[in-house]
């Protein structure tokens, strides 16, 4: 680990797992009312106030997470629209893409045609969008926890029927050197899903590796949460809470989900260590609490 980044804060989970997530958040009213804001801006797939105030009944109880989670679970056809696909999930993600589109566009204001695209974190879901923005040619990879599909929900996900590219087996972030992806290949590579979801040992190689296959003007586009405090943590890891329990993930899954979070200062320490050049631009989504950010960096 560098000492640079040691330097700069970076959150892990407490030993064990911290279950105060929706106490901690719905407990206080400025916590709460944050965290409606999510629910409105973000992750818009329930009626905000329906689905605000079942977290809020629930969780009033003092229950753990895990039991507080369930309750949730079993209660989400309380608060299901009706056509909800058609009047909230389709819409929530027409406007994630084309927000993250946008923003990308912002950071690579200065850069003409784009040779070589890496997608991490999903097969293809920001790069139709994208690629009415920006020229990107060359090969183009996709990696995710979960291969592409020709499923309706991935139809729908990428844009497309056909799949975007060549989808390299996902590897929890154990790095690129038998993917098959030429070194020095990739003018861009996009991490939407940010670095948290790795384990803290995995970063430094993780980077080494996605710098190799860089070209000489490579950049990388990062989206990542800035958590440098205690109350931004439980803020964000419930965020991650509501999403998957929202997506009816089961608890087992959500329990086993790595959250390693960090602000924002260390990631820019750990990429510079790395031999990247951060670009002063830092760009959020309005109304996002959860201080998910989008920054670029530069191979150096």
């Amino acid at each position: 680990m560098c000492l640079a980044c040691d330097r700069a804060l970076s959150i892990e989970p407490p030993t064990g797992r911290d279950l105060g997530n929706f106490r901690a958040v719905y407990g206080d009213a400025a916590q709460r009312a944050a965290f409606r804001d999510f629910l409105t801006h973000v992750f818009h797939l329930y009626p905000e106030r329906e689905f605000d105030a079942l977290i809020a009944e629930v969780a009033r109880s003092g229950a753990p997470d895990a039991e507080v989670y369930a309750a949730i679970e079993r209660r989400l056809p309380e608060v299901a629209p009706t056509l909800g696909a058609l009047r909230y999930s389709l819409p929530a993600l027409a406007k994630q893409k084309h927000e993250m589109a946008g923003q990308t566009e912002q950071l690579l204001a200065d850069v003409g045609t784009v040779e070589g695209y890496l997608e991490i974190g999903s097969h293809g879901r920001y790069l139709d969008e994208l690629q009415e923005r920006i020229q990107v040619r060359g090969p183009i990879y996709t990696t995710a926890p979960v291969a592409p599909t020709h499923g309706l929900i991935d139809i729908i996900d990428r844009g497309q029927f056909t799949y975007v590219g060549q989808a390299v087996p996902w590897n929890d972030y154990a790095g690129f050197d038998a993917s098959g992806i030429e070194p020095g290949s990739l003018d861009l590579v996009t991490i939407y899903i940010g670095l948290h979801h790795a384990t803290e040992a995995a970063r430094v190689p993780y980077l080494q590796s996605l710098r190799a296959l860089l070209s000489e003007r490579g950049r990388v586009v990062i989206r990542d949460h800035d958590v440098a405090n205690e109350n931004m943590r439980h803020l964000v890891s419930l965020a991650h809470d509501v999403f998957n329990v929202g997506t009816h993930e089961t608890w087992a899954t959500n329990e086993a989900e790595r959250r390693n979070f960090y602000s924002l200062d260390y990631l820019v320490s750990l990429f510079e260590a790395q031999g990247f050049r951060a670009l002063p631009a830092r760009l959020r989504q309005d109304g996002d609490p959860t201080l998910n950010t989008l920054m670029c960096f530069q191979k150096a």
